[in-house]
């Protein structure tokens, strides 16, 4: 097959999971007799600047080189101009701020709650409080919470006023009601109404205070919040608000919700999106469609980049059929664009890595198939890996090590594994965690056992998946969590996030590894392992056996192989 890849940066020295990815899978394909142009940015390196946008380094010299058996053209990037980047970060955030407060929003997210016990303090509330008195909420002048249940037939608040602010509170399709509030007490707001599956509470207060030295516009202070959903009362959980929401929500439901806010957004708001982000790159198109004119199969890489919608236009004016490896992270909003949407439901086929991705992707319209990366498996058998020679250099000795490998960047999950060893330690066990990849927030960290190393060469990495006594990495935003698969590789157990959609398509709970909620449960796990060497062996080892069996990249990239053969042929569909 002819095979044209658009994607924004691409090499084998550059520095990413999902770029590594790209490199095995176009260089392995060719190894295997495909003739394969990348069409790429001269960048190596993507900065995010504090105003919301991403320069391009454009390190890379622009032309023609064929490099592992591919020919790369290479045109370099346009970065936003800074006062247009801040200008369109601003408007963004703006937007962003006005669609969680829009009644369209609010009615799709009651609709995915309706028949179900959820809430969400979804807009209008300043941040959860855990005070000496007990738990509570400030809400703005106006304020939205939603409700969903079997039966829902009361509602119940215990609500603080600092002033003699009436309440309104309207409840979506059923009615309005007004309380008298008095000053410095604390009142109980009951309503009854009919038999329903879910509520829109709609809060209002005709005025707010701003504390000395605070700076929020506080309208009334909610301590408690309940239901009656059948013949129980339901306690709500005070802290749920969007954030929360989005973190633990079921994937498929939350893209629901996302993809239909996607859909609403003016087609300016998505330009600045596309600016912000790029890679904007004069020429790649053109060029690109040229390629395309004699290719059999337009492959494209990934969201949230530019390159994934001049992908879909370039395949839509060749004629020819886009496959896309969008490397989605299903609790990532900024993943949800309606060009990202579009590409993939006009795809011939999206690979969404795993089973169960696929199967959310299904259901949002997309032709999802799961094939995914492979490993290098002859890399992680090598006879130079010494876990021995690590613990020896870094001056571990035999102290129990648990790993975390990634770019350095919270959303990595690198707090919780930081909490992980605190618990730990507290047992008394003198742990370690060593915490290995590039820097990315630059925010300081520090504790008691705790070592960032930073960038390590790739021997040494491997010398440390063979040091660790396990692998803890609570990441939320993945799209296939490569580590786990790397520490399996060498015998060790692993401690994934249960929010996570690809840790859960990855680890057997309780077989090769655990899937865990917070940080306690993370601690406990790690110290059931440590505590029982043998078991947390034996689990490694079956981690083991399944990646060896079923993620070789000979085996991966012939699976692959016969998916884009099918579709250059016609003959591919949607299971």
């Amino acid at each position: 097959m002819r095979l044209m890849l658009l994607t924004y940066r691409f090499g084998r020295d550059i520095i990413g999971g999902g770029e590594r990815y790209m490199w095995d899978l176009v260089t392995r394909l060719a190894a295997r007799g495909h003739d394969i142009e990348v069409f790429t940015t001269c960048a190596r390196n993507m900065v995010f600047s504090p105003y919301g946008y991403l320069v391009w380094d454009d390190f890379l010299p622009r032309g023609v080189e064929e490099v592992g058996g591919v020919t790369v053209h290479r045109l370099p990037a346009k970065n936003p101009r800074p006062r247009k980047g801040r200008r369109f970060g601003r408007a963004l955030k703006r937007y962003f701020a006005a669609e969680r407060r829009s009644p369209g929003f609010a009615l799709k997210v009651a609709e995915t709650m309706r028949g179900i016990p959820e809430h969400c303090f979804l807009s209008g509330w300043h941040v959860y409080e855990d005070r000496a008195d007990g738990p509570g909420r400030w809400m703005e002048r106006n304020a939205t919470l939603l409700v969903g249940g079997e039966s829902l037939t009361e509602l119940r608040m215990q609500v603080h006023s600092p002033l003699d602010n009436p309440l309104t509170v309207e409840l979506n399709g059923i009615g309005t009601w007004e309380f008298e509030m008095e000053r410095g007490r604390v009142r109980e707001v009951n309503l009854s109404f009919e038999p329903c599956r879910g509520l829109i509470v709609d809060l209002k207060v005709p005025g707010t205070f701003v504390p000395p030295e605070d700076g929020r516009m506080l309208g009334l202070d909610f301590r408690a919040v309940a239901v009656r959903d059948g013949t129980a009362v339901r306690e709500l959980d005070m802290r749920r608000d969007w954030d929360h929401l989005t973190n633990t929500y079921p994937e498929t439901l939350l893209g629901d919700i996302l993809w239909s806010a996607a859909a609403s957004r003016p087609s300016s708001v998505n330009r600045m999106q596309r600016y912000l982000i790029g890679p904007r790159v004069p020429g790649l198109g053109r060029e690109a469609l040229k390629a395309a004119a004699r290719c059999d199969l337009v492959l494209a890489s990934m969201v949230p980049m530019a390159t994934v919608p001049l992908a879909r236009e370039v395949a839509a004016k060749a004629g020819k059929p886009l496959v896309i490896f969008p490397l989605f992270h299903a609790r990532d909003p900024s993943h949800y664009w309606e060009h990202f949407g579009v590409a993939m439901r006009e795809a011939a086929g999206v690979d969404a890595n795993l089973g169960v991705m696929a199967d959310s992707m299904r259901a949002w319209g997309f032709p999802a198939f799961a094939v995914g990366p492979g490993m290098d498996l002859g890399e992680f058998s090598a006879p130079h890996i010494d876990g021995g020679r690590f613990r020896s250099e870094f001056g571990f000795g035999d102290r129990p090590i648990l790993l975390w490998v990634a770019r350095k960047n919270v959303l990595k999950g690198y707090r919780e594994a930081i909490e992980t060893v605190e618990r730990v330690r507290a047992e008394g066990i003198d742990a370690a965690l060593v915490m290995i990849g590039p820097e990315e927030d630059y925010l300081p960290i520090g504790g008691e056992g705790v070592y960032y190393l930073g960038v390590l060469p790739r021997e040494k990495v491997l010398d440390a998946f063979d040091a660790c006594d396990l692998l803890v990495f609570p990441s939320l935003h993945e799209s296939f969590c490569l580590v786990f698969c790397e520490a399996w590789l060498r015998g060790k157990p692993v401690l994934g996030n249960s929010y996570c959609i690809a840790a859960r398509g990855l680890i057997e709970h309780g077989v090769d590894g655990y899937l865990c909620s917070d940080a306690e449960e993370l601690g406990a796990c790690a110290l059931a392992l440590l505590r029982h060497p043998a078991q947390a062996r034996a689990m490694g080892e079956r981690g083991r056996e399944k990646v060896m069996s079923t993620r070789g990249w000979d085996h991966v990239i012939r699976e692959l192989e016969t998916m884009l053969t099918a579709i250059a042929g016609g003959t591919a569909g949607r299971a």
